[in-house]
């Protein structure tokens, strides 16, 4: 276990994922970031194995967090991710320890998460209930979880979507939603951006970082993509292809 520095970037920033020229370009552009970030006060978390970087922890300041939820005097875990192969070694266990006792040895008054049932693999709401959080509030799927560190804490307001679709007479009006935090969020937004070139003037592209002063209270989506409207989601990145027939079904039935 151990704090992460420069020379972690890539693991960090890669969020898990296989590297390769997309995912090594979405490095590169977000290390600038994550420097600033971690001046700003994000915590970022590497678990280890023999030496081996198999797990990561980023936990932000409320107040800078790019996935909300809105609040003060809180930290908020936005990621924790331990590697396929390592799962089942406590290295998630001892990464939440880790971040438990860092946050008690400041004035932040508790730490929030947030949970899910489904998939299980992504911050299960199981694993942070035997770390001692509870439930506060729900959207969707969507679990925001809670551990008081003073009897001060205050209950911070859960991001809910205000998104609403503006048309645009004799055009595609395409919505993204990015930010730089999330390396799935950062390359699906650039793939988004390279297939809407393809269709020139037949489309209004709206771009919202969600740091852009402003984005976060008007929209509450740190990320999506929307066609016409219609929200596009896979999860995963976004496939060029699929963000192509998104649009080409949208002329067809316009």
């Amino acid at each position: 276990m151990k704090r992460a520095t420069e020379e972690d970037l890539e693991f960090v920033a890669g969020c898990g994922h296989s590297m390769n020229n997309e995912v090594a370009e979405s490095v590169r552009r977000r290390t600038q970031w994550f420097l600033e970030k971690w001046q700003n006060g994000l915590v970022s978390l590497i678990g280890l194995l023999k030496g081996k970087h198999v797990g990561f922890l980023n936990m932000f300041p409320i107040e800078i967090s790019p996935w909300g939820p809105i609040g003060k005097e809180l930290y908020v875990i936005n990621c924790l991710f331990v590697t396929w192969d390592y799962q089942k070694n406590g290295v998630g266990k001892r990464m939440m320890s880790s971040a438990i006792d860092i946050s008690r040895s400041t004035s932040r008054k508790g730490i929030i998460s947030f949970g899910y049932t489904d998939p299980k693999w992504y911050l299960p709401v199981s694993f942070f209930e035997k770390s001692g959080f509870r439930e506060i509030s729900r959207n969707g799927d969507e679990r925001l979880m809670m551990l008081a560190l003073s009897g001060k804490a205050e209950i911070p307001k859960q991001m809910v979507s205000k998104y609403t679709y503006e048309p645009v007479e004799g055009k595609i009006v395409v919505d993204l939603f990015f930010n730089r935090f999330c390396s799935t969020s950062d390359i699906e937004a650039y793939r988004v951006m390279r297939v809407v070139k393809e269709f020139k003037d037949n489309v209004v592209f709206n771009l919202h970082e969600i740091e852009e002063p402003g984005v976060k209270e008007e929209f509450g989506l740190p990320r999506a993509f929307f066609v016409n409207g219609k929200e596009i989601f896979w999860g995963y990145e976004a496939p060029e292809s699929g963000i192509r027939q998104a649009i080409v079904n949208a002329i067809n039935c316009s």
